[in-house]
């Protein structure tokens, strides 16, 4: 093993790794305040009472988009508190962009094929079923037997 300063190349990685993982999460956090001053900021776009439609969709579609990063930004935070990515967490931004998707879908009342009704219903059950396995027999519940 290889000293520097009375430190392993182990312990010089950890506290690496600790730094960097806290810059990660200030930069997550600036990046969520900065998401959701656009996410307010954009209620300007309702004032003009002629684009009032308009407007509130990209309101409703702002609002979602943030959802679905604030969400992938929870799931990073937990892999840097847990050092290991969990499946099911890691499912969920999935599972919530491609609701955010349908919802967009239809609320532009965009005219929707049975096929793609079909795609989407299929993409939401099989993510949930591997969500619900990833829950069931996950790691923790494998060491508590």
């Amino acid at each position: 093993m290889i000293f520097y300063k009375n430190k392993s190349i182990e312990e010089l990685f950890q506290i690496s790794l600790k730094v960097i993982i806290n810059t990660l999460i200030i930069f997550i956090i600036l990046t969520l305040i900065l998401g959701l001053g656009k996410t307010i900021y954009s209620i300007k776009d309702l004032f003009p009472m002629k684009n009032f439609a308009i407007g509130f969709s990209h309101i409703i579609t702002d609002i979602l988009s943030f959802l679905v990063i604030l969400e992938l930004f929870r799931s990073f935070v937990e892999y840097f508190k847990s050092k290991r990515f969990r499946l099911h967490s890691m499912m969920d931004p999935f599972i919530i962009f491609i609701i955010r998707e349908l919802i967009i879908i239809l609320y532009t009342h965009e005219n929707l094929e049975n096929q793609i009704l079909i795609g989407f219903a299929a993409l939401i059950f099989s993510l949930g079923i591997v969500r619900t396995l990833a829950v069931i027999f996950s790691p923790e519940s494998e060491k508590e037997k």
